[in-house]
Order: structure tokens, then C-alpha cells, then sequence
């Protein structure tokens, strides 16, 4: 069951890597639009897509990434108490 816990928290860091990499790359021009760009794009988008039908954009500044980013720390936190209550 660890193992399994182990799997799922590496799985998260994964996502919020691929976010963090994905909006840095909007910095750059054209960038987002490479195939590694839209790779990441549709990785991230497994998180963000379902948060920007509730969080609308402020202006040009979209916030889903910083709010999928929160809750992704907050289900690695939670999956490390499971893994704590299991011991």
C-alpha cells in the first residue's frame, strides 16, 4: 500500500513540475505552441481545464495554475497523513 501512496505523491510532484515548466514557457514567445509546449499543455490542462470553468481569468492574468498548484500540495499533504496513519 505504501508503494502505492509512494506512486500517486511522485505522480503529483510530476503534475506540478509539468505546470511549473508549462507557465514559465508562456513567458516566451511561442513557446506554448511548440510540440513540447502543447504536450505540456494538454498534461497540465488534465488539472487546469475543469478549475477555469470556476476561477475566471483577471484580465490577461489567469490564476488556475496557482490554484491547481495549491491543490495538488494539499493532496500530496493529505496523502502523506494517510501514509502516517498506516504505519
Amino acid at each position: 500500500m505504501a508503494t502505492i501512496l509512494g506512486l500517486l505523491n511522485l505522480l503529483l510532484r510530476a503534475l506540478e513540475f509539468v505546470i511549473v515548466i508549462w507557465v514559465l514557457m508562456s513567458w516566451l514567445p511561442g513557446a506554448q505552441q511548440s510540440s513540447f509546449g502543447q504536450l505540456l499543455g494538454k498534461i497540465a490542462g488534465l488539472v487546469l481545464n475543469p478549475l477555469r470553468r470556476f476561477i475566471p481569468a483577471v484580465g490577461i492574468i489567469d490564476f488556475t495554475p496557482l490554484v491547481g498548484l495549491i491543490l495538488l500540495q494539499a493532496a500530496e499533504m493529505g496523502l502523506r497523513a494517510i501514509a502516517q496513519t498506516m504505519i
